[in-house]
């Protein structure tokens, strides 16, 4: 007589198993594309910042004092549509502002992972004065 057993085989428990794993590795993987493109993303306006920064010099200006986000919107060294709050990846802000010395801009970011912010560092680390990170607001200096 032929028993009818219930439950699963070895090799179906090591198939379900496998399938899990594999779908693991595949919401790990995309979680780090989702960062690689913050970052990205962040550099990219972090770029256009200083550009738009580098023009306010270029127009005339001896010093970076007084430069802002908005007044370089008006003078249309950014585009009307480039928002300063709640933007970046992260959801934070964007600043932009005179470092100490004044022929010298910061640009921040809020929200920043630890991280990111390595990372961000790591890219801009031949072209800028200076990085930092403190309390998720990464800064830095051109």
């Amino acid at each position: 007589m032929i028993r009818n057993r219930g439950g699963f085989s070895l090799i179906e428990l090591v198939l379900v198993i496998s399938i899990i794993a594999l779908l693991i590795m595949a919401v790990g993987l995309t979680s780090g594309v989702r960062e690689n493109a913050k970052v990205h993303s962040a550099s990219e306006s972090i770029r256009a910042l200083r550009t738009a920064a580098e023009s306010y010099i270029a127009a005339g200006n001896m010093t970076y004092t007084g430069i802002t986000v908005s007044g370089l919107q008006t003078s249309g060294y950014l585009p009307a549509a480039f928002s300063a709050t709640g933007s970046n990846p992260w959801g934070g802000n964007y600043t932009i502002a005179p470092n100490p010395d004044a022929s010298k801009v910061d640009i921040s970011l809020t929200g920043v992972s630890s991280s990111a912010a390595t990372r961000l560092s790591a890219l801009f680390a031949n072209s800028a004065a200076a990085t930092s990170y403190a309390s998720n607001t990464w800064t830095i200096t051109f």
